[in-house]
């Protein structure tokens, strides 16, 4: 037997089955009571681990826990251990397992941390270095260029909200999203996450489709997204990284470039044992408009404590926005023209604080609890979900409102059988959420009547959750589950709905080779009034609550292929079938003084009186639509060799009208495509990384989706011969524009001057597209370059 050196002499115990390697190696070193060392890009610390021993000398522990990858434990003295490079990066030893990517440790999907071997359903990882290559970490374009079936419009730097145009097709009209976590803790408003700090995020998980909706509830009807930020700490002192960088925005509606800044500093500090963190991040663009400008900035920290049966993380996080949005100038109309130079500020304030704690209290039984709360104060928020202008200036920003979610969710989860032949895990939770929200009031004293009172809801929701995944010799599974959730938001008279999920897939290894077939089902719903519609959506005089609103709700199913040859080359096919119904458009009327009530809706026309453009009488109705079917593929390709790395992803989705619902009056008929849903999307990416460079190039694309001709309606908004209801109902499809398409290059450069300092360089819109995406008149900043230096310290 080996003769270890102190501390490798010391005996550990350690009984665990599926964590991850990096739960796996601090909770040893905890036990051990030893200063662990290591560099995270030699080991794979997601890789899933199972291991059983007693007393044994921590040398031959960490020996087990790190066999297949290219490390040794050495003795550095004292109490000090570190993992040291045993052979050339990257060469595997007879012997060796070869890393998987299914072999990775993910938390979407399950309670706790469980291998992506076992997923049914397609996810996509983006991680925190991906993140890093795009300017002030925006998250939408990342996930649109990383994630097959998922595409976030191009949104003006003013605009605070994200504008999705597709998740696997639509979920809702003007306000389709996922739901979205920071590490477990449920955010009210999922719209508002649009960038991330990356020096704070270790990856995002994505799984698209109702499937999700079983374990995480309403709301997660087109899919999850979780961000698990990093916890990791700093051996020998406060590691402090810090980056600037100013750059120029070209457009053609100003005489002078815009100034764009992103600054940033992060600290850690800590152990394997226990770590923290502080990072701080501000930014922003001048006037690529007349008038226009946005300002951010972000503060978050976090913590990580882990002992022998413990682990426990805390998450802060405070953004806060100022911008001006002005009129578009692609408006060509006398109502636009007479805005001209009317700035309104708008602002958005969110905050995140939680923390989780896993409980191990055996190798079969594992607890946890997640308890969070995150809340968000917006103010003048800029409507872009109307066909229609509004006619008065103090309805452009009259939008915003208050959101608060407090959440409290308990789990445990049992681990049965022998993992090498017949294995359950079954998972029973428990989840209750408190959901406050008030939209903002009218500004202007003259529009405040009795019937445009603020509108403010309180909404509690209890859930119960079951679950199972049965494995046979870690080659075939299948996972059901239920969850029933009694939500008030869901209405009167059914506040109870029941969300299962069932899936199967097969793994199999032929030496590097994976091939793993998957096949999922779910049903999700979303409620009617949601604090998105409450408090982003301008609606004056409180239309939306003329009618009874059913939820919004989509089921479906996925089947899919993935190949994998170790970590070097990976491809996912993916086919998806969903219906969608009940689906809430906001509708344009005519009318002349009075609203008609319900029962009026049937055949109605609007009013025949012409207006001038501040006269007109058009209002806003959410209607549910009917019924959207949601079908399509999905494709996504990486190639890794040596120091390159290649990534493509395209999907194609069609999205229609199945059916209308009785005494709908907006502008869609049966068999129509969904509005603002591109027909195909695609993204290519190359990365290399050597000799103290690091480059990357990525461009991606949306072709043919159907949207209004706004410029053309604003026209005829301020034509006093057009009469409202000739742009109300069915007169709306004669503004209908096809768009053939938009491309965005991104590219970046960076060099290591000397030891931890580094200069960059970035180009974003390298194709100068300044408008054409979702509609005509949306206008961004043109080619921009920045360049910036970074500092590790």
């Amino acid at each position: 037997m080996p003769t270890w050196n102190p501390p490798l002499d010391r005996r550990v115990s350690l009984h665990v089955r599926d964590i991850s390697l990096r739960d796996a190696l601090d909770r040893i070193s905890t036990d051990s009571r030893i200063r662990l060392s290591y560099t995270s890009e030699a080991i794979p610390l997601d890789n899933r681990v199972c291991a059983s021993f007693d007393s044994i000398p921590l040398g031959e522990a960490l020996g087990r826990l790190l066999h297949g990858t290219p490390v040794l434990p050495i003795s550095a003295g004292g109490e000090h251990v570190v993992l040291m490079p045993a052979q050339t990066p990257g060469a595997i030893q007879q012997g060796q397992s070869v890393p998987r990517i299914l072999d990775r440790v993910v938390v979407t999907g399950g309670a706790i941390e469980a291998p992506a071997r076992r997923l049914t359903v397609a996810m996509n990882v983006v991680s925190g270095a991906q993140l890093s290559r795009y300017a002030e970490g925006n998250i939408m374009q990342a996930l649109s260029d990383v994630v097959p079936g998922l595409w976030v419009w191009q949104s003006a730097p003013t605009s605070v909200l994200a504008h999705y145009g597709s998740i696997r097709g639509t979920s809702s009209f003007g306000s389709s999203y996922p739901k979205i976590y920071v590490d477990g803790i449920e955010l009210a408003n999922p719209l508002l996450i649009t960038q991330f700090t990356p020096e704070t995020v270790e990856r995002i998980e994505v799984i698209r489709g109702p499937q999700g909706a079983a374990l995480y509830g309403t709301d997660a009807i087109s899919g999850v997204i979780n961000i698990v930020t990093r916890h990791d700490g700093s051996e020998g002192g406060p590691s402090t990284v810090a980056r600037t960088s100013v750059g120029a925005a070209s457009s053609a509606y100003v005489p002078r470039s815009a100034i764009t800044q992103d600054h940033a500093l992060t600290v850690r500090e800590g152990s394997s044992a226990q770590s923290g963190s502080v990072s701080l991040t501000s930014g922003g663009v001048g006037e690529y408009l007349p008038g226009a400008f946005a300002r951010h900035t972000t503060g978050s920290a976090g913590f990580r404590l882990v002992r022998s049966k413990l682990i426990a993380t805390g998450t802060a996080r405070l953004f806060a926005s100022e911008s001006a949005d002005p009129s578009s100038p692609l408006f060509r109309d006398s109502v636009s023209a007479a805005r001209a130079g009317l700035v309104i500020p708008q602002s958005v304030r969110e905050y995140t604080l939680g923390g989780s704690a896993t409980i191990v209290q055996s190798e079969r039984w594992t607890h946890s609890i997640v308890a969070g709360f995150d809340g968000s104060r917006l103010s003048n928020v800029a409507d872009y979900h109307t066909p229609l202008p509004s006619p008065t200036g103090p309805a452009l920003g009259a939008a915003g409102g208050n959101a608060d979610l407090a959440t409290l969710r308990l789990s445990t989860t049992a681990k049965l059988g022998d993992a090498d032949k017949l294995a359950t895990t079954l998972t029973f939770a428990e989840e209750n959420s408190l959901l406050d929200f008030r939209s903002q009031p009218l500004t202007d004293a003259a529009e405040l009547t009795a019937d445009s009172d603020v509108a403010a809801a309180r909404r509690w929701t209890t859930a119960g959750v079951a679950q199972a995944n049965v494995s046979w010799r870690d080659a075939g599974y299948i996972t059901g589950g239920l969850r029933v959730e009694r939500n008030e938001a869901l209405g009167v008279s059914s506040s109870v709905s029941l969300l299962p999920m069932i899936g199967a897939a097969m793994v199999r290894d032929y030496g590097p080779l994976t091939v793993k077939l998957r096949s999922a089902y779910g049903r999700g719903i979303r409620p009617a009034t949601t604090p998105i519609r409450e408090t982003a959506w301008f609606d004056a005089h409180r239309e939306a609550d003329l009618l009874n609103l059913i939820p919004e709700q989509q089921s479906g199913v996925e089947a899919g292929l993935d190949l994998f040859v170790g970590k070097t080359f990976g491809l996912q096919v993916t086919r998806f079938d969903q219906l969608a119904s009940g689906l809430i458009q906001r509708v344009a009327y005519a009318v002349s003084g009075t609203v008609p009530g319900p029962s009026q809706w049937e055949g109605y026309s609007g009013s025949l009186q012409p207006y001038a453009p501040e006269d007109r009488h058009i209002a806003y109705l959410l209607q549910n639509v009917g019924q959207i079917s949601n079908r399509g593929w999905e494709l996504k390709g990486d190639v890794n060799i040596a120091s390159l790395a290649l990534s493509g992803t395209f999907s194609t989705v069609d999205s229609r009208v199945r059916k209308v619902a009785t005494g709908y009056i907006g502008d869609l008929r049966v068999g129509d495509r969904m509005l603002e849903v591109p027909a195909k999307t695609g993204a290519i990416s190359a990365a290399w990384l050597g000799g103290g460079w690091s480059m990357s190039v990525g461009a991606s694309r949306s072709w043919d989706w159907i949207d209004y001709d706004r410029v053309a309606l604003a026209g005829a908004f301020s034509n006093s011969t057009q009469t409202d209801a000739e742009m109300v109902g069915q007169q709306l499809r004669n503004y209908w524009l096809k768009y053939s398409g938009v491309t965005r290059m991104r590219a970046s450069l960076a060099r290591n001057l000397f030891r931890g300092l580094s200069f960059t360089m970035s180009g974003e819109n390298l194709l100068n597209q300044q408008h054409g995406e979702p509609d005509n008149v949306t206008v961004v900043p043109g080619r921009t370059v920045s360049f910036g230096l970074r500092a590790i310290m």
